[in-house]
């Protein structure tokens, strides 16, 4: 029980921090929480195209910023690959000048507790977060699926990535907020998969991994 505690401090701690905006490097321990964490975190999310689980550190963890965008709160990658998270929305970035966007209205942005509550404030923007990393998630595949049939200069970087979802069963997006990292484990479930095969198919490109594409990590 007390593990399982203080996995919602530390991800209390960490969602928090990064709605804060705090950019500079510092420590963040589960005893830093500024408030009760809610009783059930809702961690493992369900979509229409994906299963995922974000996974946060259950100790005391030294923050590397990474690389931020302005404005942004946090951003997700595997390999060269990029998902930039702002507060009302996120876009997937294949390469330099080639973004799309993956949602373009986030509603809990702009909402917030009628009364001056700072408990239930920090609560809502927790699950602000959330909905923003998992719809995000669930809106890749239906994006590269149209980026596919109707490419930019990147098709081959969308077609590597979307036979990284199909043939690995499980594929970890390294998190980073300005107040912590996380970890972000996707599965593509029957229809994500079909929407991905779907895609391929029709434009004639493989659905196993052929592509010379490299998934480079990100130094």
């Amino acid at each position: 029980m007390r593990c399982n505690q203080l996995a919602r401090w530390a991800a209390v701690g960490v969602l928090s921090a990064a709605l804060a905006g705090c950019a500079r490097e510092r420590t963040v321990a589960a005893s830093e929480a500024a408030i009760d964490p809610p009783a059930s975190i809702p961690l493992a999310l369900r979509g229409q195209y994906t299963v995922l689980h974000l996974s946060f550190p259950r100790h005391d963890q030294h923050i590397e910023p990474g690389q931020f965008n302005q404005d942004e709160i946090c951003y997700l990658s595997v390999g060269d690959f990029r998902i930039d998270c702002y507060t009302d929305g996120s876009s997937l970035d294949l390469g330099p000048n080639d973004s799309t966007d993956l949602l373009t209205d986030n509603p809990m942005a702009a909402i917030a507790p009628a009364r001056d509550d700072k408990n239930a404030a920090q609560t809502m923007k927790l699950y602000g977060i959330l909905f923003l990393v998992g719809g995000s998630i669930d809106r890749l595949p239906g994006t590269l699926a149209d980026y596919i049939q109707d490419p930019n200069q990147h098709l081959n970087e969308a077609v590597a990535l979307a036979q990284l979802l199909l043939n690995q069963k499980k594929v970890e997006f390294e998190g980073h907020a300005r107040g912590g990292n996380f970890t972000v484990t996707v599965e593509l479930n029957d229809d994500g998969r079909d929407k991905l095969l779907d895609a391929l198919d029709e434009t004639g490109e493989p659905s196993g991994p052929t592509q010379m594409v490299m998934l480079r990590h990100r130094r």
